[in-house]
C-alpha cells in the first residue's frame, strides 16, 4: 500500500479550508478597518482565524507534497503550483507575525500585507486547478482574447479534398497536442512520453510502446485512451478524454500504418467511420459523381431566357451548383436551337434530346460538352457512326441512354471503353440478347440494360373468393 500517496489524495479535501479560513479572516480585517469594531470585537478575532487557515494551509501543503510522487501531474504544472503554495504560505505566516507585533497604528498596512496574501493564494489556487483540469480550464469557456494561444485546433473540413487529407497532421496530432502534450513534453516527459517528436510515439516508454504501426492491440497510447474514465490507468487524468469518434480515427490510422502521411481510404473504411467522420468533422467520403466536383458561374439571365425560348427546359442542378440540366421540348429540333445550345455547352451536364428527330447533320453540328455526364438521345433512329463519334468526345460520361437507335454492337464495344461509364440503355437497337450478355461478362463494371423488368404480383381476390375458397 502507498501511505504517501493514499494520504496525499486528501489534499483536494484539506485544500479548500485554508483559502476560505483565511478570505474569512481578510473580511473580518476589512470590517474592521472600515469601523465594524463592534461586531468583529478585536484583531485577536482576525489573528485566530488567519491562524487557523494557516494551520489548515500547512496540512494543505503536506498532503500536496505527498500527492506530487504519485507522477500524475506535468513537472513544470506542478513546480509552479507548489513554489507558488509555499510562498503564499510564508507571506501567510509573516501577516500573523504582523497582525500580531505590528504598531495598532498600522492598520493600513497590515489590510496591505493581507490583500497580498490573499492575492497569493488565489494564484496557487488557480494554479491548481491548471494542475488537475488543464490550462485552458478558466479560459476555455471565456472570451476569446481571454484564451491562450497554445491551444491546437483542429482544421475547418468543409470543402476539404478527402483524398489529400493526412490524418496524423490534420486529426490525431492536435488533439494529441491539446489533451496530452500538458505532461508528455519535452521538459515533463511523464511515463518516458515525449509528444515534441513524432517518432517518440514509437519508442519504448516506461511502459510500453505507444503506438505500434498496424497493430492498435499492442498500442498502449490506443489502449489507455480507450479505458474507463474510473480507471487509474486512464489517459488524460484530468482532461475530457479523446471521443469515440477520434478514438475510432487513431485505430484507423494504427491500422493502416500509423505514418504521418497516411491517408483515408474509403475503401478499407468502415460504415461506422465513414458516418462518425461526416457527423463530427463533415467530411464525405461518398463516391461523388463528377458534376459534384465541377464549379461554374450561373449564366446571364439573358442567356438563360434565350435557351428557355428555344424550347429547351434548362435548370441548375443545385443552389450552389450552376451546371446545367437540359431538355428539349419542342417535336423536332432545327440547327438554329443547337446553335443556341452550343452557346451553354461548357454548363451543361445532364442533355436530354429524346424524340427530338436529331438526325446524323445535326449531331456533327453540337459542340462539345466537357463535363455531360448523362445523355439521352432515345428514339432518334441515329446511325452508329455518328452516335458513337459524339460520344467518345466525352469521356465523363456516366448514363447513355440509346434507346431505339440504329446502333449494333460494333459502336456500343467502343462506348463501353469509357472510362467513367456506369450504364447505358440499349433497347430496341440492333444488339442481339446474346450480344448484350457477351459484353456485360466484358465489361462488368457497366450496367447495359436492354429492357424493362417488372417483379409479378398477385392478383388481388375478393372477400367473396376468399371464402368460397375456404
Amino acid at each position: 500500500m502507498n501511505w504517501d500517496i493514499f494520504i496525499g489524495r486528501f489534499h483536494p479535501l484539506l485544500v479548500h479550508l485554508p483559502i476560505g479560513i483565511f478570505i474569512l479572516g481578510y473580511l473580518f480585517e476589512v470590517l474592521l478597518r472600515f469601523g465594524f469594531k463592534k461586531l468583529i470585537g478585536s484583531r485577536k478575532t482576525i489573528v485566530l482565524t488567519y491562524s487557523l487557515g494557516f494551520f489548515f494551509g500547512l496540512l494543505a501543503a503536506l498532503t500536496g507534497w505527498l500527492l506530487s510522487f504519485s507522477n500524475d501531474y506535468g513537472l513544470d504544472s506542478l513546480s509552479n503550483h507548489k513554489n507558488m503554495g509555499f510562498v503564499a504560505l510564508v507571506v501567510m505566516l509573516l501577516v500573523i507575525i504582523y497582525q500580531i507585533k505590528g504598531a495598532k497604528t498600522n492598520a493600513k498596512l497590515k489590510l496591505s500585507g493581507s490583500t497580498l496574501a490573499i492575492i497569493l493564494i488565489s494564484i496557487t489556487g488557480h494554479l491548481g486547478g491548471n494542475l488537475t483540469h488543464g490550462d485552458s480550464y478558466l479560459t476555455k469557456y471565456g472570451p476569446n482574447f481571454f484564451k491562450s494561444n497554445s491551444n491546437y485546433l483542429i482544421g475547418d473540413f468543409t470543402d476539404a479534398n478527402t483524398d489529400s487529407l493526412y490524418i496524423y497532421p490534420s486529426i490525431i496530432k492536435p488533439i494529441l497536442l491539446n489533451k496530452c502534450f500538458a505532461c508528455h513534453n519535452s521538459k515533463d516527459y511523464q511515463g518516458g512520453l515525449n509528444l515534441d517528436n513524432f517518432g517518440n510515439l514509437f519508442k519504448e516508454a516506461n511502459h510500453s510502446t505507444p503506438i505500434v504501426a498496424g497493430d492498435p492491440d499492442k498500442s498502449e497510447l490506443l489502449r489507455r485512451l480507450s479505458l474507463p474514465k474510473d480507471d487509474e490507468k486512464f489517459m488524460p487524468p484530468r482532461e475530457d478524454g479523446f471521443n469515440y469518434t477520434d478514438i475510432q480515427v487513431l485505430r484507423y490510422w494504427i491500422e493502416n500504418g500509423a505514418d504521418s502521411l497516411t491517408k483515408f481510404n474509403s475503401e478499407t473504411m468502415s460504415k461506422e467511420l465513414i458516418a462518425l467522420l461526416n457527423r463530427d468533422y463533415g467530411l464525405d467520403f461518398r463516391v461523388k459523381p463528377y458534376y459534384e466536383k465541377v464549379k461554374s458561374d450561373s449564366l446571364d439571365v439573358d442567356l438563360f431566357r434565350e435557351v428557355q425560348n428555344s424550347k429547351f427546359r434548362i435548370s441548375y442542378l443545385g443552389e450552389n451548383n450552376y451546371l446545367l440540366d437540359v431538355e428539349f421540348k419542342g417535336d423536332s429540333i432545327t440547327k438554329e436551337q443547337i446553335h443556341v445550345l452550343n452557346k451553354v455547352s461548357n454548363q451543361i451536364t445532364f442533355l436530354k434530346l429524346s424524340s427530338s428527330k436529331l438526325s446524323a447533320h445535326l449531331i456533327k453540328e453540337m459542340n462539345e460538352f466537357p463535363h455531360l455526364t448523362r445523355v439521352d438521345l432515345s428514339k432518334n433512329s441515329l446511325d452508329s457512326t455518328t452516335t458513337t463519334s459524339f460520344l467518345l468526345e466525352h469521356p465523363n460520361l456516366e448514363s447513355i441512354n440509346l434507346n431505339n437507335n440504329d446502333i449494333d454492337k460494333a459502336a456500343l464495344e467502343q462506348i463501353l471503353e469509357l472510362d467513367n461509364l456506369l450504364r447505358v440503355y440499349i433497347w430496341n437497337t440492333r444488339i442481339t440478347e446474346e450480344e448484350k450478355s457477351s459484353l456485360s461478362e466484358n465489361y462488368s463494371n457497366v450496367d447495359i440494360i436492354s429492357e424493362f423488368k417488372f417483379d409479378k404480383v398477385t392478383k388481388a381476390k375478393s372477400v367473396f373468393e376468399q371464402q368460397n375458397e375456404e
